[in-house]
């Protein structure tokens, strides 16, 4: 392939994309999309958690320019994820910040739903500012709320927990009520067991505000759920345009304003939907083709095919250049540390989860989280083929299935022991 036409490919690609980026984001109409996440231990169990995150960035993937998009996170207390909430899609760049951001503890106690939504809807001025303009308010304004348990809300004492609970369940439907009254739209999402999750429950959130239920029972089908609320939750009609008039004849919309108020003529309602705060007249605006996009991406993949198959200098080239493109996967710790105590005692030690943070690495040891009564220090970095992390020694003496060492790549069922202290590393759902 001639040096020029290869210096060139990188243009046209960006041309491509941004050509077919452009038509999207003027054919595009925000939503503003508020993902409610469960933030209690039990996600952590069978990769719910970690399957969850997976399932968000993906979810963050298929928004368009023009959405708005919050990530927040409830137990027995509620909080904003994002730095910043809520972000403004515009382009990939956005999108890479929200991903980036999307990490939850799971390590609260209580699944305290309504205080989830108690927070949204007290925070719904700035998740959802559309709800202040008046016409055609909260139109597109959705809520997608996930827990993979019952409600349990924060109690002082439990002899007074079936009042507690009474209350917090009358609030949680009235402020599905309260949302609907607004234009939000609630898709709940169960996951688990379900004699596990109050199916019921979640069903009459969303039935209130013209949302839908979803049970998911197992965590890799998670995904599933969020792709589908976010195409059947984006309306089929851009929200900054209104039909336009079906006499073709009609004069300009200042023209036809005019006509309307005169004396004794009653104000027709426009067929249309108006977004807050958009123009009040405008022409529908076409989709790009899709044909073109779909033939663009057949002569893409010919293109790069041409080059991948060939020599072995094409092939890593080729490697290269897709994973610049596509991205080459992300960092991620994976599994836990299971304590091994001493035949007849116990020790009562917790077990380390090492996913929690869904971080590059995670340390324990001194000035860490985790054991850090000790001296030693020792990380676990995340890897992103799905196998177990690798463990580096920073300080202290540390032994892997008797062995002394500094790094090593970990295997499921691995014997680490750290001044003493034995843990059993697994990579499963054994916990």
């Amino acid at each position: 392939m001639p040096n020029s036409l290869m210096r060139l490919k990188p243009l046209l690609l960006a041309a491509l994309f941004l050509f077919c980026g452009a038509h999207a984001a003027v054919a595009g109409y925000g939503v503003d999309w508020v993902v409610l996440v469960d933030n209690t231990g039990t996600m952590r169990y069978q990769s719910r958690g970690e399957m969850t995150v997976k399932a968000i960035k993906e979810f963050v993937s298929l928004t368009e320019p023009g959405d708005r998009i919050s990530i927040c996170s409830y137990g027995e207390r509620s909080f904003s994820v994002l730095p910043n909430n809520a972000v403004v899609i515009e382009d990939e760049s956005s999108k890479d910040y929200v991903r980036a951001h999307t990490k939850f503890g799971f390590n609260a106690d209580r699944t305290d739903i309504t205080a989830g939504l108690e927070y949204v809807w007290r925070m719904r001025a700035h998740f959802f500012p559309g709800l202040e303009a008046g016409d055609g308010k909260g139109a597109d304004a959705v809520i997608v709320l996930l827990t993979d348990g019952k409600l349990v809300p924060v109690y002082r004492s439990y002899a007074q927990y079936e009042a507690t609970y009474d209350r917090s369940r009358r609030r949680l439907l009235e402020l599905a009520s309260l949302c609907a009254d607004e234009g939000i739209r609630i898709c709940t999402i169960g996951l688990g067991r379900s004699n596990k999750v109050d199916g019921e429950l979640l069903e009459d959130i969303s039935a209130r505000t013209g949302g839908t239920y979803r049970h998911v029972a197992a965590a890799s089908d998670v995904a599933e759920a969020y792709r589908a609320i976010a195409s059947e939750q984006r309306p089929s009609v851009p929200t900054h345009v209104v039909e336009a008039p079906d006499n073709p004849s009609a004069g300009a919309p200042g023209e036809q304003d005019a006509a309307s108020e005169a004396p004794g003529q009653p104000r027709e309602k426009s067929g249309g939907r108006k977004h807050a705060g958009a123009r009040s007249w405008s022409v529908p605006v076409e989709a790009f083709p899709a044909d073109f996009c779909l033939a663009s991406a057949g002569v893409l993949a010919i293109f790069i095919g041409m080059i991948a198959v060939g020599t072995e200098r094409r092939q890593r080239w080729a490697a290269r250049f897709s994973g610049s493109l596509f991205g080459g996967g992300e960092k991620l710790v994976r599994g836990y540390l299971k304590p091994i105590d001493a035949p007849g005692t116990i020790s009562a030690r917790p077990i380390i989860g090492l996913e929690n943070e869904a971080a590059e690495s995670v340390k324990v040891g001194t000035g860490t989280s985790y054991i850090s009564h000790i001296d030693t220090t020792v990380e676990f970095v995340g890897t992103t083929d799905e196998s177990p992390p690798q463990l580096r020694a920073e300080s202290g003496i540390v032994t892997v299935e008797g062995e002394a060492t500094t790094v090593r790549k970990l295997r499921d069922g691995d014997v680490i022991e750290i001044e003493g202290l034995r843990y059993q590393y697994l990579r499963g759902n054994r916990r």
